[in-house]
């Protein structure tokens, strides 16, 4: 049994920018910079890259095994069913949930969220109850015997979205959040969503210089500033 593990959900078929996960991103691919930020974490913890089963997946499933990153196939849409399926088969007490579209998520936020875990534990540790982070930063721990007692009871919608079960009945659950600065990250997003998007995360990454991977978040965001404000005032 592994207490914990990371497990980085990724699929090809984004609706607003498909293909996104395999962009480039100043020469690795955009999940590879996910992966290489969050092997970064300093509790060592098996990274798992959980995708579909469906063909339209395989070159995700092909990156993984360039990487030699551990890899997971299950149900596109029901996120939650593919979540507790990856977790039974690898033997999995609670899991560090990430976005793969999420190229500047910060090892030192994981480890910072790990370590709010209370003594009697928690069924769900997190960072975005309210959001305070940037969007990107984003970090939910979630207990796997939590997850199957909610899982019945979720909607369709919920399962795609995983923990919104959680946040919708907060009242039902033990849920540790963990809150950013005051004001510190406000209109901050850092997550790849759209072309213009892809764009900005270009820019910070080449900013950045040869090991992107090891900026911190306040670094990240001290560029995605001068970013904007470049791309701002070329629009005038």
């Amino acid at each position: 049994m592994t207490a914990t593990a990371v497990i980085v959900f990724a699929r090809m078929d984004s609706v607003r920018l498909a293909g996104k996960v395999l962009a480039d991103l100043c020469g690795r691919p955009l999940l590879g910079r996910v992966l290489d930020r969050v092997r970064k974490a300093s509790e060592a913890m098996p990274v798992i890259l959980a995708t579909s089963d469906r063909e339209i997946d395989d070159p995700v499933a092909a990156f993984a095994a360039r990487e030699g990153v551990n890899l997971f196939r299950g149900d596109c849409d029901d996120v939650a069913g593919r979540a507790l399926a990856c977790c039974d088969h690898v033997g999995i007490e609670r899991f560090v949930r990430i976005s793969g579209d999420s190229p500047f998520m910060p090892p030192e936020l994981i480890d910072q969220v790990m370590a709010a875990l209370p003594e009697n534990g928690a069924d769900l540790l997190t960072n975005v109850f309210p959001r305070t982070w940037p969007a990107g930063a984003s970090v939910e721990v979630i207990a796997t015997d939590a997850l199957k007692r909610a899982y019945s009871n979720m909607s369709l919608k919920e399962r795609e979205h995983v923990t919104s079960a959680f946040y919708a009945r907060p009242e039902d659950w033990r849920i540790v959040n963990l809150a950013a600065p005051d004001g510190a990250f406000d209109d901050m997003r850092l997550t790849v969503d759209t072309g213009e998007e892809l764009e900005i995360a270009r820019a910070i990454s080449a900013r950045l210089g040869a090991h992107p991977e090891r900026a911190s978040l306040e670094e990240v965001v001290s560029h995605l500033k001068t970013v904007r404000n470049t791309m701002r005032a070329e629009a005038v």
